[in-house]
């Protein structure tokens, strides 16, 4: 009867044996292909300077630019040629899309009819989005910025002294150990002597993206164990990315075959990459393997 016993409980054992091995093969919690879209849509983001200067960004750009230029209309033309070999399906513009998408596309459907004219609007929406839109047929765009309203701190912000407050706190030599100042002004002085083209590489280069995104997170200390000003203006700015992300999500049919394309300002390309390189639903495309000068 023990011999019986003791065969029953050996055979038990290799049988578990197996059947574990067998869900090793199915494991659902490691299967990397678990959730991922059946019909899998690509994203790109272009990084931009703005060709308007708006001097919205911390950083006020000091050196001249003329999309509207004989010879930098010339490089857009290139640009656009070279951007329009992605086949985006969906161009996606930072506007904010609660405010501007009507009007924008209001707009569009003139210039397809030669009744709105954009020789005069150096702005990127309509120099590349417009431009590029009717090159590939497409029948409108869209808008996917957001706001993101600030929920942080209330600080008497006439009267805040970000430096004298940084060395109150001891935090001001750690806050000012890089020098962002610097980095910015020779990109900004760069797009003067570059083609369109090679800039917007410099600019997507993930390396350099990396970089800009780094900035965040040194400017992040100020507050700590006080106000946490640093952190509350970081997390808006996640806030603000992440929205435009939800956007561009539902702005995603996918049951097609999308290819999205987002235009934006340069500093916005990290965390979109990163929002879509961890989606379950996107295989994001560099726009740098477009943007060859």
């Amino acid at each position: 009867m023990k011999k019986l016993i003791y065969g029953i409980s050996i055979l038990f054992l290799f049988s578990s044996c197996k059947t574990t091995q067998e869900i090793k093969k199915t494991d659902p919690i490691n299967d990397p292909s678990l959730f991922i879209g059946n019909h899998k849509a690509k994203a790109m983001v272009l990084g931009v300077f703005h060709f308007s200067n708006p001097q919205l960004d911390s950083y006020k750009p000091k050196f001249p630019f003329d999309i509207l230029e004989k010879q930098r209309q010339s490089e857009l033309d290139i640009l656009l040629e070279k951007i329009a070999e992605y086949k985006p399906t969906k161009i996606l513009l930072e506007l904010n899309r609660i405010e501007m998408d009507s009007l924008t596309n209001e707009s569009y459907q003139s210039y397809l009819k030669g009744k709105f004219l954009i020789d005069d609007k150096t702005n990127e929406v309509y120099q590349i989005g417009f431009k590029l839109a009717k090159k590939l047929g497409h029948h409108r765009v869209y808008c996917s910025d957001a706001d993101a309203k600030w929920f942080g701190v209330n600080l008497d912000w006439n009267n805040y002294d970000a430096e004298a407050y940084l060395k109150s706190k001891g935090q001001y030599e750690k806050t000012t150990r890089y020098d962002y100042e610097s980095l910015y002004k020779l990109q900004d002085s760069l797009k003067t002597i570059q083609s369109l083209t090679k800039t917007l590489n410099m600019l997507n280069n993930p390396a350099g993206r990396l970089k800009d995104h780094q900035a965040y997170l040194t400017n992040i200390l100020e507050g700590a164990g006080d106000n946490y000003l640093g952190a509350d203006n970081v997390g808006r700015w996640y806030r603000r990315n992440l929205r435009i992300f939800s956007n561009a999500y539902d702005f995603t049919n996918f049951n097609k075959e999308e290819r999205l394309l987002l235009i934006y300002g340069s500093g916005h390309v990290w965390l979109l990459r990163q929002f879509f390189k961890d989606s379950p639903d996107f295989e994001y495309v560099e726009a740098n393997d477009y943007l060859k000068d």
